[in-house]
């Protein structure tokens, strides 16, 4: 349970969950827009399974911040 409470934006309900799936995007897209230049890319197997794990970690760690 999220310490965070139900946010009302224009009439519509946003549950906490819905802030932290948008900052693990935010910081999802900025770690890949930084990796892609070393060429980690490289040496990953299927870079679309990781780019899933890598957001499935950083929304767990975000997720683990706010309870």
């Amino acid at each position: 349970m999220s310490l965070l409470p139900v946010m009302v934006i224009f009439g519509l309900s946003f549950p906490p969950v819905f802030f932290e799936v948008l900052l693990a995007l935010v910081l999802f897209f900025l770690l890949r827009r930084l990796l892609q230049p070393t060429g980690i890319y490289d040496f990953v197997w299927h870079p679309a399974l990781f780019n899933t794990a890598m957001y499935c970690c950083l929304f767990y760690l975000i997720s683990c911040f706010f309870i």
